[in-house]
C-alpha cells in the first residue's frame, strides 16, 4: 500500500515537474495504458487465457477422476472393514491415506504450476504491451506515459491502450504463422 502511494505521489510530481517545464516546452504530451484491459483485451493475452483454460479444465477433469476411484475405494474398504483381519484393515487404510495425500499433492501441484504459467504469461505479455507503450510514445511524441492503476483519476482523453492493442495484436498476427509452422 505504502509503496504504490509512493509510486503515485513520485509520479504525480513528476508529471507536475513536467508541467512546469511544459511552460517552457510547449509540445507536451502526457497519456495513460490500461495494463490490465490490455491484457484482457488484445489477442496473446485472450490465447493464453484460451490455453490455461484448457489445461485447467484438463487437470480438474484428471483430479475429479482420481477422486471418484479414491471415493469408490473408500465406499469399498468401509463395506469390507467389518469382514477384514484388524492388520490387513490398517494396511489397506495406510495404503489408502497414502494415495490420497498424493491425490491432494496432485492437485495443489497442478494449481501451482497453472499459476505459475499464468503468471509468467502476464509478465511476458506485459512486458511486450510496455514496449508498444514506449513506441506509441515515441512515434506520437509523448513526454509522459503513466499506467492507468497508478493513477486514481485522469482523463479518458489521454487513453492509448487501444493504439497499443491494435499494435501488439499485429505484432502478434505476424509472429502467430511461425509458431503454428514450429
Amino acid at each position: 500500500m505504502h509503496t504504490k502511494i509512493i509510486a503515485v505521489t513520485a509520479i504525480l510530481l513528476f508529471g507536475f515537474a513536467a508541467m512546469v517545464k511544459a511552460e517552457v516546452k510547449a509540445d507536451f504530451k502526457m497519456g495513460y495504458i490500461d495494463i490490465q484491459k490490455s491484457l484482457n483485451v488484445c489477442e496473446a493475452g485472450k490465447e493464453a487465457a484460451a490455453k490455461l483454460q484448457k489445461e485447467l479444465e484438463k487437470a480438474q477433469k484428471k483430479y475429479e477422476t482420481q477422486g471418484e476411484n479414491l471415493k469408490k475405494e473408500n465406499e469399498t474398504l468401509e463395506r469390507q472393514a467389518p469382514l477384514l483381519d484388524e492388520d490387513v484393515l490398517k494396511d489397506r487404510m495406510r495404503d489408502f491415506r497414502a494415495k490420497y495425500r498424493d491425490w491432494e499433492r496432485f492437485r495443489k501441484d497442478t494449481e501451482a504450476e497453472i499459476r505459475q504459467k499464468h503468471n509468467e504469461m502476464v509478465e511476458r505479455i506485459t512486458k511486450e504491451l510496455i514496449e508498444f507503450a514506449n513506441k506509441v510514445g515515441e512515434k506520437d511524441g509523448y513526454t509522459l506515459i503513466l499506467e492507468r492503476s497508478m493513477v486514481p483519476y485522469i482523463d479518458a482523453s489521454l487513453d492509448i491502450t487501444d493504439q497499443v492493442i491494435k499494435l501488439h495484436n499485429e505484432a502478434f498476427q505476424k509472429k502467430e504463422p511461425k509458431s503454428a509452422a514450429q
